[in-house]
C-alpha cells in the first residue's frame, strides 16, 4: 500500500502498535524493564497531555488506544519508542544491540466510542486471544484492566539521566534523588459511560470482560493455553512460533471499526486530507515554500535546495 502520512487529530482516538525487530520477545520475564516502560509511558502521557484508555506490554510489542488532544502523537511516539529502544539493551543483557523496532509504529483511527471500547478489550484480552492464558488474571505480566476500570493511578519514579550524568562531571557529590521525578500513570474512562458511578462502571466492565473472554475461548475451540508456568520459562529474545509479520508495503487499515458506515466515513475523512496533502506536498517540493498544508499534517523534508544565483566563493 506504500507510505501514507499519519494525520494528527485532536478529537479522534487511535490505536498504536510498535513491534520489535523480527518479533523477538524482549518484553518477557523482566519486571524491572516492565516498570521502566510503564514509568516512561506515565512521563510522556503527562508531558504531552495524552489520554490513555489502556496500555499493554506484550512479549514483542507495545500497543494502546489513546486520544491526543494536543495533536502531538508523533512527538509522544518518538519519545516513547526512542527511550524503550535504549533501555531494553540495558535490562536485557542478551540483546545484541542495533536496531530495536521492526519499523515505524502503526496507527489506526477509532472514530466512535464503540470502536474505542473494542480496542480497549482487544488490548487487555491479548494474552487470551494469543492462547497464552485462559484468564487475564493468570497472565504473569502487567495488565491494565483493573487500573483502568477503577481509575486507579500508579506512581513511577523516572530519572533524568542526562542531567544527572552531566552534573556528575562537575560535582563531587551528586544525589540521584535530585534528578528523579514522580509521574502517575492514569487511564481515561471509556467514553459513553460517564453517567455511571464508579461501582456500576466496574461491575459492567467486568461483565463485559467475562463475556468477551468466553467468546474468545469458544473461538479457540478448546486449544489449551500455554499457561503462566511455561510463560515464565520463555527466554528473552526468542522468536515465537506463530507471530504477525508484515512489510512496510502491506495493507494496514486506516480506520479500525467493525461498522461499515463508520469505516466508510472515516476513510472519506482521511483520504480527503491525504490527497490534499499529496497535492500541496508536490508544490512544496517544487519550490513553493509558502503553501499551506492541511491541518494535522507535517511538511515533508527538503533534502536538496536548488540555487540559481551567481557562484559564491567562500
Amino acid at each position: 500500500m506504500g507510505y501514507h502520512p499519519r494525520i494528527e487529530c485532536k478529537d479522534i482516538a487511535s490505536f498504536q502498535t510498535s513491534r520489535s525487530r523480527c518479533s523477538e520477545l524482549w518484553f518477557v520475564n523482566n519486571q524491572e524493564l516492565e516498570e521502566k516502560i510503564l514509568g516512561y509511558a506515565a512521563k510522556y502521557s503527562n508531558c504531552y497531555g495524552v489520554k490513555l484508555y489502556a496500555f499493554a506490554i506484550e512479549g514483542n510489542h507495545i500497543q494502546f488506544p489513546a486520544l491526543f488532544p494536543n495533536a502531538n502523537r508523533a512527538h509522544f511516539m518518538r519519545d516513547l519508542n526512542s527511550v524503550v529502544a535504549r533501555i531494553v539493551p540495558r535490562h536485557q543483557k542478551a540483546h545484541p544491540g542495533g536496531k530495536f523496532w521492526a519499523r515505524r509504529y502503526s496507527a489506526e483511527y477509532l472514530p466512535d466510542p464503540q470502536d474505542i471500547e473494542n480496542s480497549f478489550f482487544y488490548t487487555v484480552l491479548q494474552p487470551v486471544q494469543d492462547g497464552l492464558v485462559d484468564d487475564i488474571a493468570e497472565y504473569p505480566g502487567y495488565n491494565c484492566f483493573e487500573d483502568a476500570i477503577w481509575g486507579r493511578a500508579r506512581s513511577f519514579k523516572v530519572v533524568r539521566w542526562k542531567q544527572y550524568n552531566d552534573a556528575r562531571r562537575w560535582r563531587k557529590k551528586v544525589r540521584i534523588e535530585d534528578f528523579t521525578d514522580t509521574y502517575e500513570l492514569r487511564y481515561e474512562r471509556l467514553p459513553g459511560y460517564e453517567h455511571l458511578s464508579n461501582t456500576d462502571y466496574v461491575k459492567l466492565m467486568r461483565a463485559k470482560l467475562r463475556e468477551r473472554t468466553k467468546h474468545i475461548l469458544e473461538q479457540r475451540k478448546g486449544k489449551k493455553a500455554l499457561g503462566a508456568k511455561k510463560l515464565r520459562m520463555i527466554k528473552p529474545g526468542t522468536v515465537p512460533r506463530n507471530t504477525k509479520t508484515s512489510t512496510i508495503n502491506d495493507h494496514r487499515p486506516r480506520i479500525l471499526s467493525n461498522d461499515n458506515e463508520r469505516r466508510a466515513q472515516g476513510k472519506a475523512w482521511y483520504f480527503s486530507i491525504y490527497f490534499e496533502y499529496k497535492r500541496v506536498s508536490a508544490l512544496y517540493r517544487a519550490g513553493q515554500l509558502n503553501v499551506s498544508f492541511p491541518e494535522g499534517t507535517y511538511k515533508p523534508p527538503l533534502f536538496t535546495v536548488g540555487y540559481s544565483g551567481p557562484m559564491v566563493t567562500i
